[in-house]
Protein backbone atom coordinates (compact mmCIF):
# COMPACT_ATOMS: atom_id res chain seq x y z
CA UNK A 1 0.00 0.00 0.00
CA UNK A 2 1.27 3.64 -0.60
CA UNK A 3 2.46 5.52 1.71
CA UNK A 4 -0.42 8.51 1.64
CA UNK A 5 -2.92 5.15 1.88
CA UNK A 6 -1.11 4.29 4.99
CA UNK A 7 -1.57 7.71 6.55
CA UNK A 8 -5.28 8.09 5.40
CA UNK A 9 -5.98 5.02 7.22
CA UNK A 10 -4.59 5.58 10.49
CA UNK A 11 -6.22 8.82 10.22
CA UNK A 12 -10.09 7.20 9.67
CA UNK A 13 -8.52 4.28 12.27
CA UNK A 14 -8.43 7.35 14.68
CA UNK A 15 -11.81 8.70 13.26
CA UNK A 16 -13.53 5.85 13.60
CA UNK A 17 -12.71 5.33 17.32
CA UNK A 18 -13.52 9.04 18.47
CA UNK A 19 -17.05 8.45 16.72
CA UNK A 20 -17.54 5.13 18.36
CA UNK A 21 -16.59 6.78 21.68
CA UNK A 22 -18.84 9.76 21.02
CA UNK A 23 -21.23 7.60 20.20
CA UNK A 24 -21.74 5.83 22.87
CA UNK A 25 -22.13 8.64 25.11
CA UNK A 26 -24.66 9.84 23.15
CA UNK A 27 -26.84 6.85 22.88
CA UNK A 28 -26.31 6.75 26.74
CA UNK A 29 -28.16 10.31 26.91
CA UNK A 30 -30.24 10.03 23.97
CA UNK A 31 -31.41 6.56 24.62
CA UNK A 32 -30.87 5.29 28.62
CA UNK A 33 -33.53 2.72 28.20
CA UNK A 34 -30.67 1.14 25.67
CA UNK A 35 -30.15 0.88 22.02
CA UNK A 36 -32.75 -1.25 20.45
CA UNK A 37 -35.97 -0.73 17.50
CA UNK A 38 -37.92 1.17 17.21
CA UNK A 39 -36.20 4.37 18.02
CA UNK A 40 -37.89 7.21 19.73
CA UNK A 41 -36.83 10.42 18.00
CA UNK A 42 -34.21 12.38 18.80
CA UNK A 43 -34.92 15.77 20.89
CA UNK A 44 -35.50 18.05 18.00
CA UNK A 45 -32.03 20.52 19.06
CA UNK A 46 -30.16 17.65 19.73
CA UNK A 47 -30.61 16.24 16.20
CA UNK A 48 -29.11 19.71 14.72
CA UNK A 49 -26.63 19.44 16.59
CA UNK A 50 -25.94 15.79 15.84
CA UNK A 51 -26.88 16.78 12.30
CA UNK A 52 -23.98 19.70 12.05
CA UNK A 53 -21.75 17.18 13.87
CA UNK A 54 -22.22 15.00 11.55
CA UNK A 55 -21.85 17.28 8.58
CA UNK A 56 -18.15 18.87 10.07
CA UNK A 57 -17.50 14.90 10.10
CA UNK A 58 -17.90 15.17 6.05
CA UNK A 59 -16.09 17.97 5.80
CA UNK A 60 -13.61 16.95 7.60
CA UNK A 61 -12.47 13.92 5.71
CA UNK A 62 -13.03 16.19 2.46
CA UNK A 63 -10.37 18.36 3.89
CA UNK A 64 -8.04 15.49 4.68
CA UNK A 65 -8.74 13.84 1.22
CA UNK A 66 -7.76 17.68 -0.38
CA UNK A 67 -4.44 17.91 1.42
CA UNK A 68 -1.48 18.82 -1.22
CA UNK A 69 -3.82 19.49 -4.02
CA UNK A 70 -4.62 15.91 -5.79
CA UNK A 71 -6.53 15.98 -8.67
CA UNK A 72 -10.01 15.36 -8.19
CA UNK A 73 -9.80 11.51 -9.12
CA UNK A 74 -7.44 11.07 -6.23
CA UNK A 75 -9.14 13.45 -3.94
CA UNK A 76 -11.86 11.56 -4.34
CA UNK A 77 -10.08 8.34 -4.21
CA UNK A 78 -8.93 9.35 -1.31
CA UNK A 79 -12.38 10.61 0.31
CA UNK A 80 -14.13 7.32 -0.09
CA UNK A 81 -11.26 5.07 1.45
CA UNK A 82 -11.11 7.41 4.83
CA UNK A 83 -15.22 7.21 4.64
CA UNK A 84 -14.96 3.64 3.86
CA UNK A 85 -12.74 2.49 6.24
CA UNK A 86 -13.78 5.03 9.01
CA UNK A 87 -17.57 3.72 9.01
CA UNK A 88 -16.23 0.05 8.82
CA UNK A 89 -14.13 0.56 12.13
CA UNK A 90 -16.51 2.46 13.14
CA UNK A 91 -18.73 -0.50 13.94
CA UNK A 92 -15.61 -2.61 15.25
CA UNK A 93 -14.75 -0.49 17.90
CA UNK A 94 -18.91 -0.26 18.57
CA UNK A 95 -18.87 -3.67 19.02
CA UNK A 96 -15.63 -4.00 20.83
CA UNK A 97 -16.87 -1.67 23.29
CA UNK A 98 -20.68 -2.44 23.76
CA UNK A 99 -21.64 -5.85 22.38
CA UNK A 100 -23.39 -3.57 19.51
CA UNK A 101 -24.15 -4.53 17.15
CA UNK A 102 -24.56 -8.40 18.29
CA UNK A 103 -25.13 -9.27 14.31
CA UNK A 104 -24.62 -7.37 11.10
CA UNK A 105 -28.59 -7.33 10.66
CA UNK A 106 -29.39 -5.06 13.77
CA UNK A 107 -30.86 -1.90 13.06
CA UNK A 108 -28.99 1.09 13.45
CA UNK A 109 -29.68 4.82 13.18
CA UNK A 110 -26.92 4.75 10.35
CA UNK A 111 -26.84 8.50 9.04
CA UNK A 112 -28.59 11.23 10.48
CA UNK A 113 -27.67 13.98 7.41
CA UNK A 114 -29.92 14.47 5.27
CA UNK A 115 -32.46 13.15 8.19
CA UNK A 116 -32.23 10.41 10.21
CA UNK A 117 -32.34 7.13 8.62
CA UNK A 118 -32.66 3.39 9.91
CA UNK A 119 -31.45 0.98 8.15
CA UNK A 120 -29.63 -2.74 8.89
CA UNK A 121 -26.06 -2.77 10.19
CA UNK A 122 -25.03 -4.40 7.24
CA UNK A 123 -26.41 -1.85 4.43
CA UNK A 124 -23.98 0.62 5.84
CA UNK A 125 -20.90 -1.88 5.56
CA UNK A 126 -21.64 -2.55 2.13
CA UNK A 127 -21.68 1.13 1.55
CA UNK A 128 -18.87 1.57 3.38
CA UNK A 129 -17.02 -1.38 1.29
CA UNK A 130 -18.08 -0.41 -1.83
CA UNK A 131 -16.25 2.94 -1.15
CA UNK A 132 -13.12 1.34 0.15
CA UNK A 133 -13.16 -0.75 -3.24
CA UNK A 134 -14.18 2.30 -5.33
CA UNK A 135 -11.22 4.23 -3.74
CA UNK A 136 -8.64 1.59 -4.55
CA UNK A 137 -10.10 1.19 -8.07
CA UNK A 138 -9.96 4.99 -9.00
CA UNK A 139 -6.13 5.46 -7.18
CA UNK A 140 -5.00 3.01 -9.44
CA UNK A 141 -7.04 4.03 -12.68
CA UNK A 142 -4.76 5.74 -15.41
CA UNK A 143 -1.29 4.23 -14.16
CA UNK A 144 -0.81 7.19 -11.70
CA UNK A 145 -0.18 6.24 -8.13
CA UNK A 146 -0.56 9.28 -6.10
CA UNK A 147 -1.90 8.82 -2.57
Amino acid sequence: MRAGFVALTVYATAMAFVEAACVISLKRLYFPEGWVAPFHPIPPEALRLEQWREAATLAMIAAVACLGRPGFRIALARGLWIFGLWDMLYYAFLRGATGFPSRLTDLDLVFLVPRPWIAPVWVACLGSLLCAVGAQVLSRRGGRHDG
